[in-house]
């Protein structure tokens, strides 16, 4: 059972998630059929950066994971030598 804490953290990802979600969507499904001069455009960064920003992310989630992914089997080779040696 989980508990009260990892519920709290739980509701916190999630509520950030639904957030940045909602918050992307309508700045690249919605802004565009919106007047250019309307104050709401003021709450969202220029359309350029809806595909600069998950384009560095993505880039550096792969970047991590395969360092991870190195670090790993040189940490895996460096014991099987240890061990063989």
């Amino acid at each position: 059972m989980a508990v009260s804490s990892d519920k709290l953290v739980g509701s916190g990802l999630l509520l950030v998630s639904v957030t940045i979600f909602v918050y992307y969507t309508l700045w690249v499904i919605v802004l565009p059929f919106v007047d250019t001069s309307h104050p709401v455009q003021d709450f969202f960064l220029p359309r350029k950066y809806a595909i600069a920003i998950p384009t560095v992310l993505v880039i550096l989630l792969v970047t991590l994971v395969a360092t991870f992914i190195g670090l790993t089997l040189m940490k895996s080779a460096r014991k099987q030598k240890l061990k063989s040696s």
